[in-house]
């Protein structure tokens, strides 16, 4: 399991990003402003790609965790 706690409060942040981008690619659509909808699609593709990039194991926590049980 993933431990640190600044990229699980990093990636609830890209959540909240990714949602207020489609409100405003949403906005857009609705007011047929293009400008709007291509920024709001880029901030949604920005933050699920911060998402993943957060919350993927790495190897360094993989190490941190085998270390963990072999000196419980």
């Amino acid at each position: 399991m993933v431990q640190g706690e600044l990229r699980i409060l990093l990636a609830v942040i890209a959540v909240f990003a990714v949602l207020a981008g489609l409100a405003l690619a949403i906005h857009g659509l609705l007011f047929d402003v293009q400008t709007y909808v291509d920024y709001g699609m880029a901030i949604v593709a920005g933050g699920i790609a911060a998402f993943v990039a957060m919350l993927t194991v790495h190897p360094k926590d993989v190490e941190i965790e085998h270390h963990r049980h072999r000196e419980s």
